[in-house]
């Protein structure tokens, strides 16, 4: 949602902090499914093409992404499955294909695509096919991935992380966050996350890509890491 400077949230303040963080991700070729009630979580494949497409072809699934329309072609959805897929970048990202359990068919995408993100920490995100929502997928597949990326090995880091998500003073160790970004307007993930547990911990402003010169307000989140 376009927003006027007049009325800007305070910028993004950084401070670097001692914490953990996974260590680099298992290779998707050793990353075992992750299997719910209903959902298959795996990694994605070259044959997802077309239902990712039907996914990439819904305004109302678009327009929550940074992209905010469809793909304008099939080109585009394959170069986009493309990076996510064994053997590329995808392999940084700890993110999965999304399928419906009863048929196999690729309904959505969630994970962390973002190692760092716009806090600082790590970032989640999903997609579901429109015709899959208010059935309390979202919150189910999310459920499953963080019970899934909590149990992966750490390591102690140093991290640039936005003040806004750090305990106390910045020099004692903080414990681990990841984060989810939301428009300020989309209430149902913003619902989403609140099941989850995680906390809304700063607004911001971001430049709206698809409208030069104006502002959108994200809302971002954090959930702490479960203690042991």
């Amino acid at each position: 949602m376009a927003q006027n400077n007049s009325c800007s949230p305070p910028p993004l303040e950084w401070v670097t902090v001692k914490t953990t963080l996974p260590k680099p991700y298992p290779l998707m070729s050793a990353r075992e499914p992750i299997q719910t009630d209903r959902l298959i979580l795996r990694p994605y494949a070259a044959t997802d093409v077309h239902d990712f497409r039907l996914l990439r072809l819904q305004p109302e699934v678009m327009k929550w992404t940074s992209q905010g329309k469809p793909d304008t072609d099939l080109e585009q959805t394959q170069k986009v499955l493309a990076d996510r897929l064994p053997g590329t970048d995808g392999e940084s990202a700890f993110e999965f294909a999304i399928c419906w359990a009863e048929t196999g068919e690729m309904i959505g995408t969630g994970g962390s695509h973002m190692r760092v993100g716009e806090l600082g920490w790590p970032v989640i995100g999903y997609m579901i096919r429109s015709e899959f929502w208010g059935k309390g997928l979202a919150t189910e597949l999310m459920t499953a991935f963080l019970r899934a990326y909590w149990a992966l090995p750490r390591e102690e880091v140093e991290v640039r992380v936005e003040r806004s998500t750090v305990e106390g003073s910045e020099d004692e160790p903080q414990p681990e966050h990841i984060t989810a970004i939301t428009l300020d307007n989309n209430g149902p993930s913003q619902n989403v996350l609140g099941k989850l547990g995680f906390k809304l911990v700063r607004k911001f402003n971001e430049e709206d890509p698809h409208s030069p010169g104006a502002n959108e307000l994200l809302y971002g989140y954090a959930l702490q890491r479960p203690q042991a």
